[in-house]
Protein backbone atom coordinates (compact mmCIF):
# COMPACT_ATOMS: atom_id res chain seq x y z
CA UNK A 1 0.00 0.00 0.00
CA UNK A 2 0.98 3.67 -0.13
CA UNK A 3 3.27 5.16 2.50
CA UNK A 4 0.28 6.78 4.15
CA UNK A 5 -3.48 6.44 3.75
CA UNK A 6 -6.30 8.52 5.26
CA UNK A 7 -9.91 7.32 5.09
CA UNK A 8 -12.81 9.40 6.44
CA UNK A 9 -15.76 7.41 7.79
CA UNK A 10 -18.29 9.67 6.08
CA UNK A 11 -16.69 8.97 2.69
CA UNK A 12 -17.25 5.20 2.97
CA UNK A 13 -20.64 3.57 2.45
CA UNK A 14 -21.92 2.03 5.68
CA UNK A 15 -23.80 -1.26 5.87
CA UNK A 16 -26.10 -3.15 8.22
CA UNK A 17 -23.79 -6.13 7.67
CA UNK A 18 -20.95 -6.13 10.19
CA UNK A 19 -17.84 -4.86 8.39
CA UNK A 20 -15.20 -6.59 10.54
CA UNK A 21 -13.66 -9.42 8.49
CA UNK A 22 -14.58 -12.93 9.69
CA UNK A 23 -16.37 -11.59 12.78
CA UNK A 24 -20.02 -12.07 13.69
CA UNK A 25 -22.57 -9.55 14.96
CA UNK A 26 -26.33 -9.12 15.27
CA UNK A 27 -28.39 -5.95 15.59
CA UNK A 28 -26.07 -3.81 13.48
CA UNK A 29 -27.55 -0.41 12.69
CA UNK A 30 -24.53 0.71 10.66
CA UNK A 31 -20.97 -0.55 10.21
CA UNK A 32 -18.07 1.01 8.32
CA UNK A 33 -14.60 -0.35 7.72
CA UNK A 34 -12.35 2.70 7.81
CA UNK A 35 -9.00 0.96 7.19
CA UNK A 36 -7.52 0.22 3.74
CA UNK A 37 -8.13 -3.24 2.29
CA UNK A 38 -4.47 -3.86 1.39
CA UNK A 39 -3.17 -3.65 4.95
CA UNK A 40 -2.22 -6.13 7.67
CA UNK A 41 -4.70 -4.83 10.27
CA UNK A 42 -8.25 -3.48 10.16
CA UNK A 43 -10.56 -1.05 11.96
CA UNK A 44 -14.37 -0.86 11.93
CA UNK A 45 -16.67 1.85 13.36
CA UNK A 46 -20.15 0.47 14.12
CA UNK A 47 -23.41 1.55 15.72
CA UNK A 48 -25.24 -1.30 17.46
CA UNK A 49 -28.86 -1.46 18.54
CA UNK A 50 -29.79 -2.24 22.14
CA UNK A 51 -29.29 -5.98 22.67
CA UNK A 52 -27.03 -6.41 19.65
CA UNK A 53 -24.25 -8.95 20.10
CA UNK A 54 -20.66 -9.30 18.95
CA UNK A 55 -19.66 -12.97 18.88
CA UNK A 56 -16.21 -14.56 18.83
CA UNK A 57 -15.85 -18.28 18.10
CA UNK A 58 -13.35 -20.47 16.31
CA UNK A 59 -9.88 -19.31 15.22
CA UNK A 60 -9.26 -15.56 15.38
CA UNK A 61 -6.44 -13.21 16.28
CA UNK A 62 -6.21 -10.73 19.16
CA UNK A 63 -9.08 -8.21 18.93
CA UNK A 64 -9.80 -4.93 20.67
CA UNK A 65 -13.17 -3.18 21.00
CA UNK A 66 -13.16 0.44 22.19
CA UNK A 67 -16.58 1.66 23.38
CA UNK A 68 -17.19 5.14 21.97
CA UNK A 69 -20.76 5.45 23.27
CA UNK A 70 -22.96 3.15 25.34
CA UNK A 71 -21.86 0.01 27.18
CA UNK A 72 -21.17 -3.67 26.54
CA UNK A 73 -21.98 -6.66 28.75
CA UNK A 74 -19.18 -9.14 28.06
CA UNK A 75 -19.80 -12.85 28.72
CA UNK A 76 -16.82 -15.20 29.02
CA UNK A 77 -16.55 -18.49 30.93
CA UNK A 78 -20.03 -17.93 32.39
CA UNK A 79 -19.13 -14.55 33.91
CA UNK A 80 -20.67 -11.24 32.76
CA UNK A 81 -18.66 -8.02 33.06
CA UNK A 82 -19.69 -4.56 31.92
CA UNK A 83 -17.44 -2.40 29.77
CA UNK A 84 -18.29 1.31 30.14
CA UNK A 85 -18.11 4.18 27.69
CA UNK A 86 -14.45 4.90 26.83
CA UNK A 87 -13.41 1.50 28.12
CA UNK A 88 -12.27 -1.42 25.96
CA UNK A 89 -12.55 -5.17 25.61
CA UNK A 90 -9.44 -7.17 24.71
CA UNK A 91 -10.34 -10.58 23.27
CA UNK A 92 -7.20 -12.70 23.04
CA UNK A 93 -6.70 -15.08 20.13
CA UNK A 94 -9.07 -18.04 19.71
CA UNK A 95 -11.13 -17.20 22.82
CA UNK A 96 -14.92 -17.63 22.61
CA UNK A 97 -17.01 -14.82 24.08
CA UNK A 98 -19.98 -12.52 23.52
CA UNK A 99 -20.44 -8.79 24.01
CA UNK A 100 -24.02 -7.47 24.26
CA UNK A 101 -24.91 -3.81 23.69
CA UNK A 102 -26.59 -2.10 26.65
CA UNK A 103 -28.65 0.55 24.90
CA UNK A 104 -27.59 1.92 21.52
CA UNK A 105 -23.81 1.51 21.50
CA UNK A 106 -21.07 2.71 19.18
CA UNK A 107 -17.87 0.68 19.06
CA UNK A 108 -14.49 0.78 17.33
CA UNK A 109 -13.41 -2.80 16.61
CA UNK A 110 -9.81 -3.59 15.61
CA UNK A 111 -7.96 -6.74 14.67
CA UNK A 112 -5.56 -8.41 12.23
CA UNK A 113 -6.26 -10.29 9.02
CA UNK A 114 -3.85 -13.04 10.07
CA UNK A 115 -5.60 -15.12 12.77
CA UNK A 116 -2.29 -16.38 14.15
CA UNK A 117 -0.71 -14.20 16.86
CA UNK A 118 2.67 -12.68 15.98
CA UNK A 119 5.69 -14.73 17.03
CA UNK A 120 8.72 -12.71 15.95
CA UNK A 121 8.30 -9.46 17.88
CA UNK A 122 10.38 -8.03 20.70
CA UNK A 123 8.53 -10.03 23.34
CA UNK A 124 8.43 -13.21 21.28
CA UNK A 125 5.31 -15.34 20.88
CA UNK A 126 2.52 -15.10 23.45
CA UNK A 127 1.90 -18.03 25.78
CA UNK A 128 -0.04 -20.83 24.11
CA UNK A 129 -2.27 -21.37 27.15
CA UNK A 130 -4.29 -19.10 29.39
CA UNK A 131 -5.84 -16.93 26.70
CA UNK A 132 -8.69 -14.86 28.09
CA UNK A 133 -10.82 -11.72 27.78
CA UNK A 134 -9.85 -8.47 29.51
CA UNK A 135 -12.57 -5.90 30.22
CA UNK A 136 -10.82 -2.60 30.91
CA UNK A 137 -12.57 0.46 32.32
CA UNK A 138 -12.29 4.03 31.11
CA UNK A 139 -9.21 4.77 33.24
CA UNK A 140 -7.25 2.08 31.40
CA UNK A 141 -4.96 -0.74 32.47
CA UNK A 142 -2.01 1.66 32.48
CA UNK A 143 -1.58 5.39 32.00
CA UNK A 144 1.34 7.47 30.78
CA UNK A 145 1.66 11.24 30.77
CA UNK A 146 0.64 13.69 33.45
CA UNK A 147 -2.71 14.67 31.97
CA UNK A 148 -2.06 18.42 31.63
CA UNK A 149 -0.54 18.33 28.15
CA UNK A 150 -0.66 14.62 27.41
CA UNK A 151 -2.40 11.49 28.67
CA UNK A 152 -2.40 7.98 27.23
CA UNK A 153 -4.82 5.38 28.58
CA UNK A 154 -3.53 1.92 27.69
CA UNK A 155 -6.02 -0.94 27.41
CA UNK A 156 -3.28 -3.32 26.24
CA UNK A 157 0.40 -2.58 25.60
CA UNK A 158 1.73 -5.84 24.09
CA UNK A 159 3.16 -7.02 27.43
CA UNK A 160 0.28 -9.37 28.32
CA UNK A 161 1.59 -12.92 28.70
CA UNK A 162 -1.01 -14.41 26.34
CA UNK A 163 -1.40 -11.67 23.70
CA UNK A 164 0.62 -9.01 21.88
CA UNK A 165 -2.05 -6.45 20.93
CA UNK A 166 -1.51 -2.76 21.74
CA UNK A 167 -4.62 -0.56 22.03
CA UNK A 168 -4.62 2.86 23.66
CA UNK A 169 -6.31 6.27 23.69
CA UNK A 170 -4.18 9.42 23.51
CA UNK A 171 -5.21 12.97 24.43
CA UNK A 172 -2.86 15.81 23.41
CA UNK A 173 -4.26 19.05 24.77
CA UNK A 174 -1.64 21.48 23.46
CA UNK A 175 -2.59 23.29 20.24
CA UNK A 176 -0.26 23.33 17.21
CA UNK A 177 2.21 20.93 18.82
CA UNK A 178 4.55 19.35 16.24
CA UNK A 179 6.23 16.12 17.18
CA UNK A 180 9.70 14.90 16.21
CA UNK A 181 9.75 13.09 12.85
CA UNK A 182 9.71 9.38 13.60
CA UNK A 183 8.69 5.91 12.48
CA UNK A 184 7.30 2.79 14.16
CA UNK A 185 8.43 -0.79 13.72
CA UNK A 186 4.82 -2.02 13.40
CA UNK A 187 1.92 -1.16 11.11
CA UNK A 188 -0.49 1.09 12.98
CA UNK A 189 -3.99 2.53 12.69
CA UNK A 190 -4.96 5.85 14.26
CA UNK A 191 -8.60 6.93 14.57
CA UNK A 192 -9.29 10.57 15.34
CA UNK A 193 -11.97 10.98 18.01
CA UNK A 194 -11.82 14.73 18.71
CA UNK A 195 -9.80 17.77 17.66
CA UNK A 196 -7.68 17.44 14.53
CA UNK A 197 -4.29 16.41 13.21
CA UNK A 198 -2.17 18.09 10.53
CA UNK A 199 0.16 16.19 8.20
CA UNK A 200 1.77 18.19 5.44
CA UNK A 201 -0.85 20.47 3.93
CA UNK A 202 -3.82 18.39 5.07
CA UNK A 203 -5.81 18.62 8.30
CA UNK A 204 -7.68 15.48 9.36
CA UNK A 205 -10.85 15.66 11.41
CA UNK A 206 -12.77 13.29 13.74
CA UNK A 207 -13.91 10.09 12.06
CA UNK A 208 -10.73 9.78 10.00
CA UNK A 209 -8.55 6.67 10.10
CA UNK A 210 -4.84 7.06 9.36
CA UNK A 211 -2.97 3.94 8.23
CA UNK A 212 0.77 4.32 8.84
CA UNK A 213 2.86 1.32 7.72
CA UNK A 214 5.88 0.13 9.67
CA UNK A 215 9.15 2.02 9.16
CA UNK A 216 7.53 4.96 7.35
CA UNK A 217 8.89 8.22 8.72
CA UNK A 218 6.37 10.98 9.43
CA UNK A 219 5.53 13.91 11.69
CA UNK A 220 2.19 15.27 12.88
CA UNK A 221 0.97 18.55 14.37
CA UNK A 222 -2.04 18.92 16.64
CA UNK A 223 -4.87 21.18 15.53
CA UNK A 224 -6.14 24.34 17.21
CA UNK A 225 -8.05 22.28 19.80
CA UNK A 226 -5.48 19.55 20.30
CA UNK A 227 -6.39 15.97 19.43
CA UNK A 228 -7.77 12.76 20.89
CA UNK A 229 -7.28 9.48 19.06
CA UNK A 230 -7.29 5.70 19.43
CA UNK A 231 -4.17 3.82 18.32
CA UNK A 232 -3.92 0.12 17.43
CA UNK A 233 -0.96 -2.13 16.65
CA UNK A 234 -0.80 -5.90 16.38
CA UNK A 235 2.52 -6.31 18.22
CA UNK A 236 5.08 -4.44 20.32
CA UNK A 237 6.68 -1.51 18.54
CA UNK A 238 9.83 0.60 18.67
CA UNK A 239 9.60 4.30 17.89
CA UNK A 240 12.64 5.38 15.86
CA UNK A 241 13.90 8.96 15.52
CA UNK A 242 16.99 8.45 13.36
CA UNK A 243 20.03 10.36 14.61
CA UNK A 244 17.96 12.91 16.54
CA UNK A 245 17.06 10.75 19.52
CA UNK A 246 17.52 7.23 20.85
CA UNK A 247 14.77 4.75 19.91
CA UNK A 248 12.00 4.15 22.45
CA UNK A 249 10.10 0.99 23.28
CA UNK A 250 6.37 1.67 23.01
CA UNK A 251 4.81 0.21 26.13
CA UNK A 252 3.16 2.00 29.02
CA UNK A 253 5.86 1.43 31.64
CA UNK A 254 8.69 2.03 29.15
CA UNK A 255 7.09 5.42 28.50
CA UNK A 256 7.27 6.31 32.18
CA UNK A 257 3.74 5.17 32.82
CA UNK A 258 2.04 3.64 35.81
CA UNK A 259 -0.27 0.76 36.56
CA UNK A 260 -3.87 1.89 37.04
CA UNK A 261 -5.53 -1.51 36.91
CA UNK A 262 -9.07 -0.45 35.99
CA UNK A 263 -10.05 -4.03 35.20
CA UNK A 264 -13.71 -5.04 35.42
Amino acid sequence: MAKFTAIARDEVASSTTYAAPDRQATGVRSSTRVSPDDYSIWMVDSLLDDGAELVWSGPHGDDGVYVIEGELDVTHDGVVRRCPTEGAVIVESDVDCRARAVGPTRVLHVGAYDPAPPTDGMYGPPARDGHTVHVVGDKGWYQSGGGVHYLARWFADSTQSSSRIALFHVALHEAHRRDIPHSHSQDELIYIMDGSLVMGRSEYMPGTCLALPANVRYSVTTGANGIKFVNFRRDASMQEYGKVKAPELESAIARGGRLVGDLR
